[in-house]
């Protein structure tokens, strides 16, 4: 058979077909062609006998060994493009096998396959049954010029075996990887970083969002130091960082700070406010209104108790809160509890420093005072004698109560046996001294428990922006939290939950439920009757006799009078003051300015000034004001007092009639005459809404003093203001 003859059946027959066990494909095809049921072929025409070139075809790939060939025979040189193959063999292979059986085909099996049956193989040829398929129509890798294997003589070749890859050639890709690695990191963690970056400084892209915080003086040290550590944890409100700033002061100067100018040493107005008790709460409601506070609730409690000597606390626990008075002003009321050589009781309520102890105290000896089933008002005689008959000390500042308390060798001839004040306080005070539980006791009266509950006080006005609000509720919610209740029970406050500190001069007993005064009008009208003056005053009042109006059943003249007279009776006697009264003819001195204690007419001055204003009568028409103010003006800067806080009460209804002097003129007058180095205040309760108004507001500023707008005599905030301004 001829060297491209086509194998005899039976030489064929020696090879596996196709689905048959041991059939490996060529190497050089694809994929074997799928098997199908083998048609009858007609004969084929296949040449006798054998030519030989089956061994010639076989052998060669038996006889070579390729591996020996590959590492020593192999030569990249010797083969270039044009020796690889002959494109003969490419002729000859399809003119051969393709070229001169495929029209062989017989016609009747045209149809037997779909074109779509081998969409994916090589087009089969006459012998597919016996051989395998025809190469591609395209050179194959072996047919190319850049073919890199052996070629043997026949149609079959050898490739190469798979050549190494150099050691710089890896080297060099392990480098590009790890410089590739190392950029995409960078930049990961740069961009992250940086993004971190970014958020920080987007957190206050709008700047601090400040949180004013007003706190009394016995709690503001430990609100504060709770503030800082908070402001070092809270989250930023929208894009503004929380700053929690924590002033100290007294509930008298909140209150007086939100009927009149607010006091700029106090910085921003709060939008927190913790006082000692609920009282201050009720006060600041019934003087800026009700829609100021928008939630009060306890924080931590205190309960009212007196501090003494041990041996004066035996003696006391028979006594209860309503004989206490007497106690105070009997000259032998101690050698009733066998303590002779004691005198009185000399109870001390100190209003500085001391949280609300003196209002609470006054409250508890009100409600025990007042007859059985009557309101606690009804008991203010029982408070305020209370309050008179107080030891005569330098100031009304706790400490100084205390220190005239212990620092004294003989207890029973000491200035002060006792002082109202807080557990809270006694506690502290003992942990300063070396034998506290020798020097100092509590005294807790029986029956219900007046208690300093020092309420977070979230405040609503227009000097607040909705932010501040938020952050101002943030923070009362964040004191709750039992890690900051258990850092001020540690302080010796009483909070829920937590264990109180070990004391020699208090033992945190069990108490009582606490007292129940009624309403916040109730509250208020008690604090402002038994409300201590917050120091040494000078002041004159200019009443408006024009105030015939009917309020509350009574003429707003009537209720002006009432709350003088309430308020001059919590006076010191060390307070000056005068009276002068106004028509719509002219002004008057009624009583002179001086020492409420000096004699006047045969009696006390404070005497002499309650019944010249229970002696007043509504009158219509008109009023001096202007003139009468000038007047009066003129004589306190000729009698000014050195030490005190002068000043002149204003309290009027106008409109002024007087034209001799006009507004302008007055407010030039007023410029003129202050002096900075003797200031005289001109304090003004005004009950008109004429044009009388602005003069009044002007000259209030001008004075350094204070203006305040009251709509109804019948109210408490009539009450504030005159305890406020009457010192």
């Amino acid at each position: 058979m001829g060297r491209h003859s086509i194998p005899d059946p039976e030489d064929a027959a020696d090879e596996p077909h196709v689905g048959e066990s041991g059939y490996q494909p060529d190497r050089g095809y694809r994929e074997p062609p799928a098997y199908r049921a083998e048609p009858d072929y007609r004969a084929p025409r296949y040449a006798d006998g054998d030519d030989g070139y089956e061994s010639d075809y076989r052998e060669p790939y038996a006889e070579n060994d390729e591996t020996e060939y590959l590492e020593a025979q192999y030569d990249d040189g010797e083969y270039d493009e044009g020796d690889g193959f002959d494109d003969e063999y490419v002729d000859e292979y399809r003119g051969g096998y393709a070229d001169e059986y495929d029209p062989e085909y017989d016609p009747e099996y045209s149809g037997a396959f779909s074109d779509g049956d081998f969409a994916d193989e090589q087009p089969t040829t006459q012998f597919g049954a016996v051989s395998e398929p025809p190469p591609p129509s395209t050179p194959t890798s072996r047919q190319r010029a850049d073919w890199d294997g052996e070629w043997t003589g026949s149609h079959r070749a050898v490739e190469s075996g798979r050549r190494g890859v150099s050691i710089g050639v890896i080297v060099t890709l392990v480098t590009v990887v790890a410089l590739v690695g190392a950029v995409i990191l960078w930049k990961f963690f740069g961009d992250v970083l940086a993004g971190r970056s970014d958020a920080a400084a987007a957190r206050c892209v709008d700047g601090e969002l400040g949180v004013a915080v007003i706190a009394d003086p016995t709690i503001s040290t430990h609100i504060e130091g709770l503030a800082n550590t908070y402001n070092e944890s809270v989250s930023p409100v929208g894009d503004r960082c929380v700053k929690v700033r924590v002033q100290s002061a007294e509930s008298d100067r909140v209150v007086s700070g939100f009927a009149n100018a607010w006091p700029s040493e106090l910085g921003d107005r709060p939008a927190l406010w913790i006082p000692a008790s609920s009282i201050a709460a009720a006060r600041l409601e019934a003087t800026a209104g009700a829609k100021t506070v928008s939630d009060s609730r306890s924080l931590v409690t205190s309960p009212v108790l007196l501090a003494v000597r041990p041996q004066l606390k035996e003696a006391l626990a028979q006594q209860t809160w309503a004989t206490l008075p007497q106690l105070q002003n009997s000259p032998a009321a101690m050698n009733a509890l066998k303590l002779p050589g004691w005198g009185t009781l000399k109870l001390a309520l100190p209003t500085h420093s001391n949280g609300d102890a003196a209002s609470l105290a006054a409250e508890a000896v009100a409600a025990a005072s007042a007859p059985s089933g009557a309101p606690a008002t009804s008991g203010i005689s029982g408070a305020t004698s209370l309050l008179r008959g107080q030891p005569k000390l330098d100031d009304s500042q706790l400490g100084t109560a205390m220190d005239a308390l212990l620092n004294a060798s003989d207890p029973a001839t000491a200035p002060v046996h006792a002082v109202a004040t807080t557990e809270q306080q006694i506690f502290q005070r003992g942990t300063s001294l070396d034998d506290a539980k020798s020097a100092l006791a509590g005294w807790l009266p029986p029956g219900p428990t007046a208690t300093a509950d020092y309420p977070t006080v979230l405040l609503s006005g227009d000097w607040l922006e909705k932010e501040q609000v938020t952050a101002a509720s943030e923070f009362a919610r964040y004191l709750r939290k039992p890690e900051q209740l258990a850092e001020l029970a540690k302080a010796g406050f009483r909070a829920e939950g937590t264990t109180p500190p070990s004391s020699d001069v208090t033992d945190f007993s069990q108490l009582a439920a606490p007292l129940s005064i009624g309403d916040n009008t109730a509250r208020v009208t008690l604090a402002n009757a038994t409300a201590a003056p917050t120091g040494s005053s000078a002041v004159t009042i200019m009443l408006d006799q024009s105030m015939p109006t009917e309020e509350g059943g009574k003429s707003r003249l009537a209720n002006v009078v009432a709350a003088l007279n309430n308020r001059l009776k919590a006076l010191p006697d060390t307070a000056s003051v005068g009276l002068w009264t106004f028509d719509g003819t002219e002004g008057r001195s009624e009583v002179s300015t001086g020492p409420l204690a000096e004699p006047v007419s045969g009696q006390r001055r404070s005497d002499e000034l309650t019944s010249t204003l229970d002696d007043q009568s509504a009158s219509g028409g008109g009023a001096v004001s202007f003139t009468t103010l000038r007047m009066i003006y003129n004589e306190a800067l000729s009698k000014y007092r050195e030490g005190q806080t002068n000043s002149i009460l204003v309290i009027t209804t106008g409109p002024h009639t007087d034209q001799s002097l006009d507004g302008p003129g007055l407010q030039e007058f007023i410029r003129g005459a202050f002096d900075p180095a003797r200031p005289i205040a001109v304090n003004v309760i005004d009950f008109g809404s004429g044009s009388d108004r602005a003069t009044w507001e002007a000259v209030a500023q001008a004075s350094s003093g204070n203006y305040q707008h009251v709509a109804s005599s019948a109210s408490p905030e009539l009450t504030t203001a005159v305890n406020t301004m009457l010192g």
